[in-house]
C-alpha cells in the first residue's frame, strides 16, 4: 500500500513539472505525464518504466518488477533517492520523452482549413501558401517524409514528433510562426529571399 503522504510527497517534489497525475489504484498509484504512464508509486517507493536515460541518470538503479506486470508491460528502475527534486522531474521529464514524446502533435494545419472552410477565396490562398511551406519543410531536411507529391498536392496535413528529423524538432514550430504571421499580402505567398530570411533567423536564434 502506497500511503497518499507519500503520494503528495512526490507530487511536491516534482510540482516543477507541468501535467503529472497520480491515479489511486489498488491502494497504489500510477505516475501520468500529459497523460501517459511513466511509472507508479508501490508500497512507498518511486518506480519508472525503464529507459536508456534513466538508466543513464541512475546507472546503480535496481532493475526490477514490483507487481506482477500485465503482457508486455516494460521493466521499471526503482528511484530510491527521492529528496533531490531537480534530479527527480528530469527523471519523469526523461521517461515521458523516450517512450511517448515521438507521439506528440506538434501540428495539424487542417485546422486553419476548418477554420476558413465558408471562404472558398481563404482555402485557396491557404492552400498554395500550405504547399510552399510544406514543400520547404522537405526540400530543408524537417521532415522524413514528402508531404506534398510531385504534382504540388498536399499528402499530409498532420504531423507529430516521429514525423520530424532532428532539424525538425528544432526549427519546425519557429519556422511555422514566423510563416504564418506573414502579413504583406500584396504577393501571393512570401517570396524564397523572405522565406531564407526567415530559416537563417531560427538557425541563428
Amino acid at each position: 500500500m502506497t500511503t497518499k503522504k507519500y503520494a503528495n510527497y512526490i507530487e511536491k517534489q516534482t510540482r516543477a513539472i507541468y501535467n503529472i497525475m497520480l491515479e489511486p489504484i489498488f491502494d497504489e498509484f500510477i505516475i501520468h505525464l500529459d497523460g501517459k504512464k511513466i511509472g507508479v508509486l508501490y508500497q512507498n517507493q518511486c518506480y519508472l518504466l525503464l529507459t536508456d536515460k534513466g538508466k543513464e541518470l541512475l546507472p546503480d538503479a535496481q532493475v526490477c518488477r514490483p507487481y506482477k506486470n500485465p503482457p508486455g508491460e516494460k521493466d521499471f528502475i526503482l528511484v530510491e533517492n527521492t529528496d533531490n527534486e531537480e534530479l527527480l522531474s528530469l527523471l519523469f521529464k526523461e521517461t515521458y520523452n523516450e517512450l511517448h514524446a515521438w507521439q506528440d502533435l506538434m501540428c495539424d494545419f487542417s485546422y486553419h482549413f476548418a477554420v476558413n472552410r465558408r471562404y472558398m477565396e481563404h482555402i485557396e490562398r491557404l492552400y498554395d501558401e500550405f504547399v510552399v511551406l510544406l514543400s520547404f519543410y522537405w526540400d530543408n531536411g524537417f521532415l522524413k517524409n514528402r508531404p506534398v507529391d510531385t504534382k504540388g498536392r498536399i499528402i499530409k496535413l498532420e504531423f507529430r514528433r516521429n514525423d520530424l528529423t532532428p532539424d525538425g524538432e528544432k526549427f519546425f514550430m519557429p519556422f511555422f510562426m514566423k510563416f504564418i504571421s506573414y502579413t504583406d499580402r500584396t504577393q501571393k505567398t512570401p517570396s524564397e529571399k523572405l522565406i531564407n530570411k526567415w530559416l537563417n533567423e531560427v538557425r541563428n536564434k
